[in-house]
């Protein structure tokens, strides 16, 4: 068994974005990024599996009700999102809400309206940020297949990956990396990320 060390899955302190731009493989261009809540919220869409395809879009504003239609949208499974960061999500009257979405309608969209209480709640949190503190670790081609190969074999634990693949490389950063780059997939929702985080194929 290849030994990991705790220090690897230390606390990751959460800094202001300083990039203006966020990138990844299920982005059609880069999205520019005003804050670092919007960063976080983009770098979790990322690696979740229902998110196939992160977008920006320029607008229109729409007068009745005031809101813009620009900003980062995302096509998941159950539909085309266009998400909205907030510290507190706004509160709306119902007939508010009924424009809101009659609009959004007509424009192809659904709202996603996520606050910072949504975004930070653990152990997702936490959990996003270490992976994508690992996006831009290098995976030769051989420890890839390796870990592929390992998985055919159906999800399993890092632990579990690690011993039948026998990789060279740090296995929790490897698949980090991979899964920043959407090669496979990581179970991040309900547990800290360690030893025992299930990964499975993409």
């Amino acid at each position: 068994m290849i030994a990991m060390s705790n220090a690897r899955f230390r606390k990751v302190r959460h800094p202001v974005a300083r990039q203006l731009l966020f990138t990844s493989c299920k982005c059609r261009a880069a999205i520019p990024v005003y804050d670092s809540l919007l960063r976080y919220a983009l770098e979790q869409a990322s690696l979740d599996p229902s998110v196939r395809e992160i977008r920006y879009r320029t607008g229109p504003q729409i007068e009745c009700p005031p809101i813009s239609l620009a900003g980062a949208v995302l096509r998941r499974e159950d539909g085309t999102f266009l998400l909205r960061v907030y510290q507190t999500r706004p509160e709306r009257r119902d007939e508010e809400e009924a424009r809101l979405i009659f609009v959004m309608e007509q424009h192809g969209l659904r709202l996603l309206e996520r606050d910072a209480k949504d975004i930070q709640r653990e152990p997702l949190f936490s959990n996003s940020r270490i992976v994508w503190s690992h996006a831009g670790y290098q995976v030769s081609l051989l420890d890839r297949l390796r870990l592929a190969v390992a998985l055919e074999q159906g999800p399993q634990t890092i632990t579990e990956l690690a011993d039948r693949s026998r990789p060279a490389c740090d296995v929790l950063a490897a698949v980090c990396s991979l899964a920043c780059a959407d090669l496979l997939r990581l179970d991040i929702r309900d547990a800290p990320l360690g030893p025992q985080t299930l990964v499975l194929g993409p």
